[in-house]
């Protein structure tokens, strides 16, 4: 025994000590060392790929209104995200948000190890590297305001595989695994992907080891239908129960009202949006069409690597002799895209996002598992040097896309002030509102695709050229929330309540029940009329001179001849 621990056994004999010895005491004794590497690894990892939006200010367009938002998203299915994001306070706060939620993604980490059994530093680093360095992390911390619990729910989902392990028996166990997926689908239902593919990796790799009887293996299986089975169902009558309570109905937003909305047509549809899907996450473009990538080469010579280290862990671990265990094994494998694409069958018109597919991080590190475990050391030394090449260019990816977003933010901003400096030169205290018409640079897939910059952001190409767009509602959102805009005709009346933004016109925004936006917005039959008006048709496009102007009472800003809301 060290010093140090022969020290805190004679503190632990004597029941005395100075404050905080215990837990120094419980860190030093009962904190493995694969634990503690496993959370450094995953923590300074992601610090040093995302600090610069950690320490920048780079919102997004839903930054807009989470300036300070509780993140009730009831209507979305993410019942307790409110209350998952309430310990970084509700304000947007990215250095704060962000430590927290690498705390998360260190803890993942830590789950991820030991149910993998890890020794290799090497390996627990590889596994730390891919988990704080994936694509869709980077894009949760775009979305920076939710990012903290977005990651708790990972963890969650990573503590309810590794609570219901093979040979795991106790009920106590069991149920945290129950209540784990709950709360993980009431924070974002996304994560259970992450649970499910977790499961289907550490199965795989348990059938290779053969370490147990096939009656665990069949005990196992049972128990996971019933844990995610009963989770799911346990999420969807307690999201029932609250939107009732609420009175609210549940938000079209990416399909999440079509939960449970399926049939044989669906499910077939669902098969062939998974494929695609699951496809676009390694190669994003028709790369036949637009050419390779780095991103692109790189995922192509990952997925050899992987079917290779696959084949090789199922020859030397003798798999092929137990076709029981094969025929778990290959259906496990081709398990894993549905699993990670869940949502596609369960929720017809679901869209996945970049930030989504945290998931599929999984299959790199079940791979340099199978690499440690199977394959001899100079090869899979040379495998995981590769590996670590993709954890570096995720990570240069990274900071290419939050300078991206920085310059989009710079120049919105750019353009905000232009638009309220010339609404301040027409504004003679008779303005009573503001509209915006058509949009500046909004996304456009063709361009989008034949532009080099951004075909090498890979996964996280879709991202806006401005947030000074969308027409009425984006636009004269940044010029209240962001460039401050003020009409002279409140100042000067200020009896004369700001008038609160009506968003029933834009019913499929997931914008807060506790959310209240004043600000003089044009109300919608107010800018129909005026959109189609001769005058503001008539009206130059901008940069034009003539493309602000006042009428009847409203400041009309034209950005283009047509917008998403006509």
């Amino acid at each position: 025994m060290c010093e140090c621990h022969k020290k805190y056994a004679a503190v632990l004999r004597n029941g005395k000590g100075k404050m905080g010895e215990g837990l120094i005491r419980f860190y030093h004794t009962k904190i493995k060392q694969e634990w503690k590497k496993a959370f450094a690894s995953a923590f300074l990892i992601g610090l040093l790929i995302h600090i610069y939006k950690f320490t920048n200010t780079l919102p997004g367009h839903d930054s807009l209104y989470n300036v300070y938002s509780s993140q009730n998203m009831a209507k979305l299915g993410r019942w307790f995200l409110s209350a998952a994001c309430g310990f970084s306070s509700y304000f947007d706060l990215p250095w704060v948000i962000g430590l927290i939620a690498l705390f998360w993604i260190g803890i993942t980490a830590v789950l991820v190890a030991d149910l993998f059994r890890m020794k290799n530093p090497v390996l627990i680093v590889l596994t730390g590297g891919f988990l704080a360095a994936f694509p869709a992390v980077t894009q949760t911390f775009y979305f920076g305001f939710t990012a903290d619990g977005y990651m708790m729910a990972m963890a969650l989902a990573a503590f309810a595989v590794r609570c219901s392990m093979i040979g795991e028996k106790r009920k106590s166990c069991l149920s945290a695994a129950f209540f784990s997926i709950v709360f993980c689908c009431g924070i974002y239902q996304a994560y259970l992907s992450f649970a499910l593919v977790l499961a289907l990796c550490y199965f795989m790799a348990e059938l290779l080891e053969n370490r147990y009887p096939w009656k665990e293996y069949l005990l196992w299986i049972r128990n996971q239908i019933l844990i995610y089975g009963a989770g799911v169902a346990a999420y969807y009558v307690i999201w029932k129960l609250l939107l009732s309570v609420q009175g609210i109905r549940p938000s079209p937003y990416l399909g999440i009202a079509a939960v449970g909305h399926v049939s044989p047509a669906t499910f077939v549809q669902a098969v062939l949006e998974t494929a695609k899907a699951f496809f676009s996450v390694f190669a994003v473009w028709n790369f036949m069409q637009r050419g390779l990538t780095v991103y692109t080469l790189l995922n192509m010579m990952f997925l050899l690597l992987f079917g290779v280290t696959v084949v090789t862990s199922m020859i030397k671990s003798r798999l092929f002799a137990g076709k029981g265990r094969c025929a778990l094994f290959l259906l496990s494998a081709a398990a894993i895209p549905f699993a990670a694409f869940i949502w596609f069958f369960a929720s017809p018109g679901t869209q996945y996002s970049t930030r989504m597919e945290q998931s599929i991080c999984l299959l790199y590190i079940l791979t340099a598992v199978l690499l440690e475990r199977w394959v001899k050391p100079g090869l899979s030394s040379m495998a995981a040097l590769f590996l670590a090449v993709i954890i570096v260019h995720n990570g240069i990816t990274a900071n290419l896309f939050y300078q991206y977003v920085h310059r989009c933010y710079e120049r919105s901003y750019g353009i905000g002030v232009e638009i309220a400096f010339r609404i301040h030169l027409l504004d003679h205290g008779e303005i009573t509102s503001v509209m915006v018409v058509g949009e500046t640079d909004w996304f456009n897939k063709e361009e989008y695709e034949g532009a080099a910059g951004l075909r090498e952001l890979g996964l996280l190409k879709y991202v806006h050229r401005d947030l000074f767009s969308a027409g009425n509602t984006y636009s004269t959102l940044f010029l209240s929330e962001i460039v401050g805009l003020e009409l002279s005709y409140y100042r000067e009346r200020p009896e004369e309540e700001i008038p609160p933004v009506d968003f029933s016109s834009q019913p499929q925004w997931p914008v807060p029940d506790d959310w209240e936006w004043k600000f003089p917005m044009t109300d919608f039959e107010t800018y129909k009329r005026l959109a189609g008006s001769e005058q503001v048709r008539e009206m130059g496009c901008w940069p034009a001179a003539d493309a602000v102007q006042v009428v009847d009472h409203v400041a009309v800003v034209k950005l283009s001849e047509t917008g998403k809301e006509e």
